[in-house]
């Protein structure tokens, strides 16, 4: 008997998607764009009007550079509220707790940031940083969190460990 193995490829999205988190009281909730910082926000207890649905795209120069798009993946209207019309997420550095943000799409805007770290695999989010973890932060309302990352996770006592995925939760495709 011969066996043959490959190993394991990360694979990119190739339309849009949406990010989801998934942790302890956290199902599957989706990311939000406030003030240029990354949200995970429960909708059902949080009023959104303040906040910014996005939907992600690979950029035409890497496939781990992610594109945030105002509004949901499974249109392409932008309200014209919209704070933004595309911008790209980053994990910022130089703090312990870090903020996922977002960013211009320009030379300028990027440089310095950690832009081009967003393989997938499947529908799993990776990150291209050494030890990194995501988790999210409670804001002080409930059901809105900030969402952070950090390579220190003693550090991050105060926060909810969590995975991102590009797949909502099978309960709400199903309730949609």
């Amino acid at each position: 008997m011969v066996c043959v193995t490959q190993p394991l490829e990360v694979r990119q999205s190739t339309s849009s998607f949406g990010l989801y988190a998934y942790g302890e009281g956290i199902s599957g909730l989706p990311v939000y764009y406030k003030d240029g910082t990354a949200q995970v926000v429960d909708s059902s207890k949080v009023d959104t009007s303040a906040l910014t649905q996005v939907y992600f795209t690979a950029s035409d120069s890497s496939s781990s550079t992610w594109v945030a798009h105002p509004g949901s993946s499974d249109t392409t209207a932008v309200a014209s509220s919209a704070p933004f019309t595309t911008n790209l997420i980053y994990l910022a550095q130089g703090l312990t707790a870090n903020p996922v943000r977002f960013t211009g799409t320009s030379e300028s805007a990027q440089s310095g940031k950690l832009t081009d770290v967003w393989p997938l695999y499947g529908n799993y989010v990776l990150v291209r940083v050494s030890g990194a973890n995501f988790y999210a932060k409670s804001t002080g309302t409930d059901g809105l969190y900030s969402l952070l990352w950090s390579t220190s996770a003693e550090a991050m006592s105060d926060t909810i460990s969590l995975t991102l995925r590009t797949i909502e939760p099978a309960t709400q495709s199903v309730l949609s």
